[in-house]
């Protein structure tokens, strides 16, 4: 425990010091606002800098500031711990007249060094009298109660839904970023009974979005609205024609002032409230989808769209008949690189080749999916001699250019030296490995020196041989029976049983996670990982289910001479899972790297034990 907490302490001033040099200066406001209306200017920064300077602010009255406010927090993601902080300062503002208004960086020095903020542009629009006082009573305090109010006083106009597309013509595969918002310019206090469109069409990938939903002003019309992002999508369309994006509908709560009575004690103590519920629903949007060209297309396109590189790479080039080779083609780039298959590569055909690894590295942003496809072909050539892989090719429809690209890799010259267990010597050509088996089964090969003939079936009772084989036959017969009454007595032993098996169970119950990744299961892929982790330690250490928990696995382990670093992995492994089941959001790329952890961490565990224990 004690180094436990001293690696903790150490790794805290590490990652402050670590952070320290990483500051950002940003600034933030409103990008809408009303003449008149006041609001708020902030600039923050990731350290405790000094010499503080405001840009010039004479288009605007400055009521308050700036007014200075400090915070830190302390962050543990994927096992790693982060401390931030944060200096913010911030100025009340209200608009002197209608236009669009430049707010220039402001300046902050730290280190030795001066730094800029960003420049904010902010639009101001002629001031409304109702959405004031809106503003005014949504401020007030008040009990919420019945009314009479139907919800169908409520205007389209002062709440609706969007869906917005950033295209609304594109190629087959191409992607469309499909943001959906709600307009508002009454108070919301939740939403309800969200229906979100089916995408019948597209392939669809969310977008990572905040889980809380926060509202930012925008023109719409010449009218402010307060708008909130609901979700982000990235969607690729499968088919051509015209295809459309179902209605998004969503039921909002509504918070409206209302006078229970005509007594003058609600001008005094506020009017009451009351929550309504209305139902809005979006127009449904329709994308034109352009087929792919037929002219040029490439034979070997197999539907990749986008903006792509292509990268190979060979672990070895020499190498001894029935050792392994890894050829790792990477795909790199923005498109629907998910959806790229394996590629077509020629192989020789004395080669044995397994299906490919297939690792996805990819973010998806406003920008589209981003990031790359490995896969991983491991080779192992059976006979002696030179071969070549020919050139890889890959072929996508470019976006921009609207035309096809190929790829091609270079071609690999791999030499293969005879192998301990190559059984010939002799290198046959022009055959495929089944013909050279069947040449091997069909003819056999005339015999040109003196050998002698036994008749056929001469079998005397009595015989060395017959004596031989009765021998034999005993002792197979015992050894058999040994074997089982060892096998019989093992699984009486309930606690070796386990131990013998652990290692197959925890890979069983990875196998089930792995599932769940590609299905995009979150919660059930962490509940198998953890299963996974708990089941093979209990069952490895036959430790029981009720005595499992960090400090008695990290003491256990250590009393078995398994090394303090594969703990503080197991340990963290078990932390990134418990925290991302709860997680708002988690990246695909961290569930793959939590996948391989947890892989390997048991398979060193397993390689540590069985060592210490032989």
């Amino acid at each position: 425990m004690n180094k436990i907490f001293l690696t903790l302490i150490s790794l805290f001033f590490i990652v402050t010091n670590t952070f320290a040099d990483e500051v950002e200066f940003t600034a933030s406001s409103p990008k809408v606002v009303a003449v008149g209306e006041q609001f708020r200017l902030s600039f923050s920064f990731t350290a405790r800098g000094s010499n503080f300077k405001a840009p010039d602010l004479r288009d605007f009255n400055i009521l308050s500031g700036p007014n200075t406010s400090s915070s830190s927090s302390i962050q543990f993601i994927n096992g790693k711990m982060s401390k931030s902080e944060s200096y913010t300062y911030t100025y009340i503002l209200s608009a002197r007249k209608k236009g669009k208004f430049t707010i220039s960086p402001a300046k902050i020095k730290y280190k030795g060094k001066v730094y800029k903020s960003n420049s904010i542009i902010i639009e101001v629009v002629k001031g409304s009298g109702n959405n004031q006082n809106a503003n005014r009573g949504n401020n007030q305090g008040g009990r919420i109660q019945k009314s009479n109010i139907p919800a169908s006083e409520i205007s389209n106009k002062d709440l609706f839904v969007r869906v917005n597309v950033n295209k609304r013509t594109v190629y087959q595969g191409e992607h469309i970023i499909a943001t959906i918002k709600v307009y508002t310019r009454l108070s919301l206090s939740g939403f309800e009974d969200m229906k979100l469109p089916s995408f019948d069409g597209f392939w669809s990938q969310d977008i990572p979005t905040s889980s809380q939903i926060s509202l930012e002003r925008e023109n719409v019309n010449g009218q402010i609205y307060d708008v909130g992002v609901i979700k982000k999508e990235i969607l690729f369309p499968q088919r051509s024609g015209v295809i459309t994006i179902d209605p998004f509908e969503l039921e909002c709560n509504i918070r409206k002032r209302v006078r229970s009575s005509q007594s003058v004690f609600d001008d005094f103590f506020g009017s009451s409230y009351q929550t309504l519920k209305k139902k809005v629903k979006s127009k449904p949007i329709k994308i034109t989808v352009k087929p792919l060209p037929e002219t040029n297309k490439p034979s070997d396109f197999s539907g990749a769209v986008g903006n792509f590189k292509m990268q190979t790479y060979l672990d070895k080039k020499t190498v001894a008949a029935n050792d392994a080779i890894t050829l790792k083609v990477v795909i790199s780039g923005n498109g629907n690189l998910k959806l790229i298959d394996p590629l077509k590569i020629n192989f020789p055909a004395d080669f044995d080749v397994y299906d490919p690894k297939i690792t996805n590295n990819i973010k998806n942003s406003n920008s589209g999916s981003n990031g790359k496809k490995i896969f991983e072909y491991l080779i192992i050539p059976r006979h002696a001699g030179d071969f070549k892989i020919s050139p890889i090719s890959f072929s996508f429809f470019n976006t921009k250019t609207k035309k096809y690209l190929t790829l091609n890799s270079v071609e690999y010259n791999i030499h293969v030296d005879k192998g301990s267990e190559e059984q010939s010597t002799n290198i046959v050509t022009g055959f495929s490995k089944e013909d050279v088996k069947f040449i091997g089964r069909d003819i056999r090969f005339i015999k040109t020196d003196y050998f002698k003939l036994h008749k056929k079936n001469e079998y005397l009772f009595g015989s060395l041989t017959f004596v031989l084989n009765y021998i034999i036959a005993i002792m197979i017969f015992v050894v058999v029976m040994l074997i089982r009454r060892k096998h019989i007595k093992e699984n009486q032993n309930i606690s070796l049983l386990r131990n013998k098996k652990a290692n197959k169970v925890s890979k069983k119950r990875l196998k089930v996670a792995n599932s769940y990744l590609k299905q995009n299961k979150k919660e059930n892929f962490f509940d198998e990982v953890l299963k996974a982790l708990w089941g093979y330690l209990s069952d490895k250490l036959n430790i029981p289910v009720s005595e499992l928990s960090k400090d008695n696995a990290s003491s256990i382990l250590q009393q078995s001479n398994v090394d303090n670093e594969l703990i503080d992995k197991f340990i963290d492994l078990l932390n990134t899972c418990e925290y991302a089941r709860f997680a708002p959001t988690t990246i695909d790329t961290q569930m793959d790297k939590i996948y391989a952890d947890a892989s390997k961490i048991i398979s060193k565990l397993e390689q540590k034990i069985k060592r210490i224990r032989n």
